[in-house]
């Protein structure tokens, strides 16, 4: 065989396997990572039922990454590790479920979602940034629960057909047995209508007479002012409650403090009986000293009682008292001298006399006293 033929067919070989290669990688989700980037998010699940690597992520039905990874942790939660497709922002706000992508095949899918009552946030997940997902409902988990509800449903409707088939044949025999008596409420009630019917047409026929018309429209005009004089009652009322409030809180607080004053008071009540009772026994003793007093002066030989009712005495002693005032003026001039002439002697000895004469020095020579008392 030709070489450039065999190289030519192992080249169409290799090709090839680089075709299948290829067109396996896109088949098991391979060949987005080699052409798009993206970023990680770490969530947290109680549980991840389904879930395994590259489980698609989801937001609104529209396919934005894979699962990377899936760990176990040791409080039995999970870990998955998410890729995200970088042109796909993902709001803080929004949660993440588990959730079946298919009720046939049964496959999970990862959710973003916006819950209903949320409004979309201006902040988005970053690289490496953490959350915390939920697992929604399994239907199948749902009718499995409801199998023993149903059975109880099942049960009670059973129960409530027989008791309506005993009250119609209740309603059977008691209709069978009081015929005539229900023949007779009905005509009874036949002419409770018409009655009732006569008494809408008299009432149609006194609404329809203008005076009692026109009477009724005034007393309607006149409603508004009964209400507005009705408010302004019930203003006035408040307004005298709040007054009456006003000085129930200012009674309040004036006997507040009347008990904060004789609070003091009445824990010294016994202390201030004894003092006024000593105070009343000391007033007492006073006046019997000065009714003795009294009786002294007035009964007496003493002096004072002599000086009470004797006018000579009296007289004599006001003499001598005016007497003693007249030499208390008389002698002060005298002093006011003697005080100048010892004045004088102590600053000027000579003015004695003999020493006085035989001491040649002029007057004011001698020895210097200083002015006031020695």
């Amino acid at each position: 065989m030709d070489e450039r033929v065999m190289k030519f067919q192992v080249g169409v070989v290799l090709l090839a396997a680089s075709a299948a290669a290829l067109v396996l990688i896109m088949l098991v989700g391979a060949w987005p990572h080699f052409f798009k980037s993206y970023y990680t998010i770490d969530a947290t699940f109680p549980s991840a039922p389904g879930v395994a690597r590259d489980t698609p992520v989801l937001k609104s039905g529209i396919h934005i990454g894979r699962v990377k990874s899936v760990e176990l942790q040791e409080d039995g939660r999970v870990l998955l590790a998410l890729e995200i497709e970088s042109k796909y922002k993902i709001r803080k706000n929004e949660s993440c479920r588990v959730s079946r992508g298919s009720i046939i095949t049964g496959d999970a899918v990862i959710e973003f979602f916006l819950p209903p009552t949320a409004q979309p946030s201006d902040l988005f997940l970053k690289d490496q940034d953490s959350i915390r997902g939920q697992v929604a409902g399994d239907p199948f988990e749902v009718f499995t629960h409801l199998e023993d509800d149903m059975a109880a449903a099942i049960a009670s409707i059973q129960h409530a057909g027989t008791q309506v088939s005993d009250l119609a044949s209740t309603l059977n025999d008691l209709v069978g047995e009081n015929g005539e008596k229900i023949r007779s409420i009905i005509d009874k009630t036949d002419a409770a209508l018409v009655h009732v019917a006569g008494a809408a047409k008299g009432l149609d026929q006194l609404l329809g007479d203008p005076q009692i018309n026109q009477q009724i429209r005034e007393t309607l005009a006149k409603l508004p002012a009964l209400f507005e004089d009705a408010e302004k009652t019930l203003a006035q009322t408040r307004q005298t409650l709040d007054t009456f409030r006003e000085v129930s809180a200012g009674a309040q607080r004036t006997l507040a403090n009347l008990e904060n004053l004789t609070a003091p008071l009445a824990d010294r009540a016994d202390e201030l009986a004894e003092n006024l009772a000593g105070s009343v026994r000391n007033i007492n003793r006073l006046l019997a000293e000065v009714v003795d007093f009294t009786r002294a002066l007035n009964e007496g030989d003493g002096t004072l009682s002599a000086l009470a009712h004797d006018r000579e005495l009296y007289d004599n002693i006001k003499r001598i008292v005016r007497n003693a005032e007249e030499a208390t003026e008389r002698i002060r001039p005298v002093l006011a001298d003697l005080r100048v002439l010892t004045d004088k002697l102590a600053r000027d000895p000579r003015m004695l006399g003999v020493k006085g004469a035989l001491d040649r020095r002029p007057a004011g020579a001698g020895t210097k006293w200083p002015l006031g008392p020695r």
